[in-house]
């Protein structure tokens, strides 16, 4: 498993397996995985890996939209003529040398998206918080840092030994490219509910394989769909971000998210989605998901959980 798991990871396997139970691996040549908030890309990599032959990935993040790119195949971010240095900006987070090894990663000439995303993983293995933030150093002492204990010293080893993470990263992107190397794939950058009406599901009805559309708004809030994490966008942009306003309550915001790609995914098709901690209770999420579908596997995870339905 890639570092750059994100929330979905402890039930990712459930919900491949489950889908397995539905559409049996066999059949996987044919499927078509889409992921309209693809997060950390865990799960199209999931079902690429597992024989799906085309994968479709979304997702509004810079972050996300980079390791998609990296991992399936991809121009490069943009980077500016003469960058900031990152540690201008994220002193209060990065060590100088930390912020110099992301810099010579990211913004080396011509770009590559597997250099970019090797760079997004250096800095994300320095999210020693809890739920995986950034902590704040309070010094650039590193005894003093060392002394504090918690995670500082794994922070400080880590810091330390830049070309053997960054080795050991190589080796992780790498052998995961190598699972998803014949899989036809597409990466887009959009709003799901701008998207979901633009694919029209087309290839499914020439090719006569089964399709599976993952909807899946952010659980937590309207910032972590428009930022997700203020510190690496901020680095990705080469310039210190504020976090984003959302015009809608989180409720308006995560349900036409819901209800505008559900209606686009034609009858017999699968969806899955997931929720229940964050804007909406799980069983008032539950409540629209089934407005597009029957349920045909589900699971339970702290106070939300994940379901797949076949619209009818």
């Amino acid at each position: 498993m890639l570092p750059l798991d994100g929330s979905i990871h402890d039930i990712a396997p459930d919900i491949v397996d489950a889908f397995a139970a539905i559409v049996p691996r066999r059949d996987w040549h044919g499927l078509t995985y889409a992921d309209l908030t693809a997060g950390s890309c865990l799960l199209p990599l999931a079902f690429a890996a597992g024989g799906a032959g085309r994968v479709i990935v979304n997702d509004v993040a810079p972050r996300s939209t980079l390791a998609a790119r990296a991992l399936f195949g991809g121009a490069a971010n943009a980077i500016p003529a003469r960058p900031t240095p990152s540690f201008h900006f994220a002193s209060d987070y990065l060590l100088k040398e930390v912020a110099a090894t992301f810099d010579r990663l990211y913004f080396k000439r011509p770009p590559t998206a597997l250099r970019q995303y090797l760079a997004l993983l250096w800095v994300i293995g320095f999210a020693t918080g809890e739920d995986d933030d950034f902590d704040i150093l309070l010094t650039h002492d590193k005894a003093r840092l060392r002394a504090k204990g918690g995670g500082w010293p794994a922070y400080l080893a880590r810091a330390a030994k830049p070309d053997a993470v960054l080795r050991r990263l190589t080796a992780d992107v790498e052998q995961a490219r190598d699972l998803v190397s014949g899989v036809r794939a597409e990466v887009h950058q959009q709003d799901m509910l701008t998207l979901a009406p633009k694919l029209k599901w087309g290839p499914r009805k020439r090719e006569g394989g089964p399709l599976f559309v993952a909807i899946n708004p952010p659980t937590r809030g309207l910032d972590e769909y428009t930022i997700d994490d203020q510190l690496i966008h901020s680095l990705l942009a080469n310039r210190w971000l504020p976090l984003s306003e959302w015009h809608e309550d989180a409720t308006t915001f995560w349900t036409k998210r819901v209800r505008g790609p559900m209606a686009t995914v034609p009858r017999g098709a699968y969806y899955l989605v997931y929720g229940g901690d964050g804007a909406m209770r799980w069983r008032d999420c539950h409540a629209v998901w089934s407005e597009g579908g029957a349920e045909v596997a589900s699971g339970r995870h702290g106070k939300g959980g994940w379901a797949i339905f076949r619209r009818t």
